[in-house]
């Protein structure tokens, strides 16, 4: 599927023995050269957790899977997300319902990291819906604003699948 103009996704390969954040930073720093990136775990204080951009004006996201890193980018919208997931992935119907398979969950979490929240809040909240472009979502619950996100899925290298959100 051809991604929204403004959106960019790049996927790059993650050597062995070279740790994925310095992949996807090497990454960031080709897309924004300008930019400083700064990621700080709400929680713990460690250097994982949301990419933030500093020193430019665009939104980042950052996933990895399976030898891989993928950054989405934009300076079109105030949110993205992107998520990758092995095609095979098991048990996600233990937390997504319905017979939750890879693109769903990669769809979800998404969702979830262009929302900035991630996984602070239960997936299963994730309503999505097919359109014509790709697919809608929306959170549902307690501290919900009722934004849409739009999203669309991303060629992945083989074995993985990938899906991109933004905000409507």
């Amino acid at each position: 599927m051809t991604l929204r103009p403004g959106i960019r996704v790049v996927w790059r390969a993650v050597p062995p023995g070279v740790d994925r954040r310095t992949v996807s930073r090497a990454v960031l720093a080709e897309l924004l050269p300008s930019a400083r990136f700064v990621s700080r775990c709400p929680s713990c204080g460690g250097e994982h957790g949301r990419v933030r951009v500093e020193g430019a004006d665009a939104a980042v996201s950052v996933s990895y899977a399976a030898g891989w890193t993928v950054v989405a980018m934009t300076q079109e919208h105030a949110a993205i997300g992107v998520d990758a997931v092995p095609a095979d992935a098991a048990g996600l119907e233990r937390v997504l319902p319905g017979g939750a398979d890879a693109l769903s969950w990669a769809r979800v979490e998404a969702v979830l990291k262009a929302d900035g929240r991630g996984l602070g809040v239960d997936p299963a909240r994730v309503e999505t819906s097919h359109t014509a472009h790709g697919w809608t979502a929306r959170v549902q619950g307690a501290g919900a604003d009722g934004r849409v996100w739009r999203g669309e899925d991303v060629e992945a290298p083989a074995g993985i699948v990938a899906a991109v959100a933004r905000g409507a």
